[in-house]
């Protein structure tokens, strides 16, 4: 009686390799999934800093032009240099007189201030851009371009491109990112416009 006894306990004591496998196997698939999670999760974390770079870079432009209300109907445009021409590192904006330190007719104040917020854009989204057109009647309309390198095609690899401003669009989501045709932006390059009325 007692042979049986312990052959009956050797065969429940223990676990099988299929057991540790299969153990092995869904702790693997939960590791997996929380890694991706995670990339996602700092995926769209970067997204959400750079619009709120952006909304704030967008205001500040908008108090700027509001603090100069002598300025010429034209004066806080940029609407000629494209994206590639502004990733250069010699790249500046015309301001002759430093306002900070010396005063200022109105148009030179607006040269000033759109230099220093261009600057300000640039330090706070690397290989970013601005375009600005409009006019003080009509309203500014302000556009703010940055690289990012998450902005892909459903493949996962490609850079995708932003849609090109046009006056078709009808839609306020896709007026709201798309890009001017001058601007010329690259794939993987975003846009934010936002209307300035002063």
């Amino acid at each position: 009686m007692h042979p049986t006894s312990s052959s009956h306990f050797r065969r429940q004591g223990g676990t099988t390799l299929i057991e540790v496998m299969v153990a092995i196997l869904v702790l693997s698939i939960a590791l997996l999934g929380i890694a991706g999670l995670t990339s996602a999760s700092m995926r769209y974390s970067q997204g959400s800093w750079a619009r709120a770079s952006v909304a704030s870079a967008l205001t500040d432009l908008a108090d700027r032009v509001r603090t100069n209300p002598a300025a010429t109907a034209t004066a806080y445009l940029q609407a000629t240099d494209n994206y590639a021409a502004q990733q250069a590192t010699s790249y500046a904006l015309p301001s002759a007189t430093d306002c900070s330190s010396a005063t200022c007719t109105p148009a030179d104040m607006a040269a000033y201030q759109l230099e220093q917020w261009r600057l300000s854009v640039k330090r706070n989204l690397p290989s970013s851009a601005i375009w600005v057109s409009g006019s003080r009647a009509t309203g500014y309309q302000a556009t703010v371009m940055w690289f990012d390198k998450s902005f892909v095609k459903a493949d996962g690899t490609t850079l995708d491109a932003s849609a090109t401003c046009a006056s078709s669009i009808t839609n306020a989501i896709a007026q709201r990112n798309c890009c001017p045709s001058g601007a010329a932006a690259p794939d993987g390059v975003r846009c934010t416009n936002m209307t300035i009325v002063p």
